[in-house]
C-alpha cells in the first residue's frame, strides 16, 4: 500500500492539539462532517487509553492511500490485546472500563490491536471519499 501524506506524533496530555493535527490531516485526506468527527473521537479514545493504562507516552502514526485513511496509536506499555475489546456495549462507565475500545470498533471500518517490541498498536483504518 502506497502511503500518501504519511505524519506522525509523539501523544501526550494535549489532547487538542494532537485533535487539530489529526482533525487537518483527515481534512486533506478527504474525511468530512460527521465521519471526521467520529473519527476524531476514535482517536481521542485510543490516546486516552495510551495515558491512562498505556504506560503514558506512545505514538500516532496517520497515512491515507487514497482510499483509506489509517491511523495507528502505539503504546510504550505493551499489555493491550484484542482480547480487551468488548462484543457488546460496555457496562456503565462506573461498572468497568472497556467503553473506549468498544467505540472505536463502532466508528472506524477496521481495527486491528496488534503487540510487539514492547508496544501495542491500535490500527484504524476508515474510508474516505464516501458520504
Amino acid at each position: 500500500m502506497a502511503r500518501a501524506n504519511f505524519e506522525r506524533w509523539p501523544i501526550s496530555d494535549d489532547f487538542s492539539t494532537l485533535r487539530e493535527h489529526v482533525k487537518r490531516a483527515a481534512r486533506l485526506a478527504g474525511l468530512s462532517g460527521e465521519r471526521l468527527e467520529d473519527l476524531a473521537l476514535a482517536v481521542h479514545e485510543a490516546v486516552v487509553n495510551v495515558i491512562e493504562h498505556g504506560g503514558g507516552r506512545g505514538e500516532l502514526t496517520m497515512w491515507h492511500d487514497g482510499a483509506h485513511l489509517v491511523i495507528e496509536v502505539s503504546d510504550e506499555k505493551g499489555e493491550l490485546t484484542a482480547a480487551h475489546v468488548r462484543a457488546e456495549p460496555p457496562p456503565p462507565p462506573s461498572k468497568g472500563g472497556g467503553r473506549g475500545l468498544w467505540l472505536i470498533h463502532q466508528i472506524c471500518d477496521e481495527v486491528v490491536i496488534s503487540r510487539g517490541a514492547g508496544r501495542s498498536t491500535v490500527s484504524m483504518r476508515t474510508r474516505v471519499g464516501i458520504a
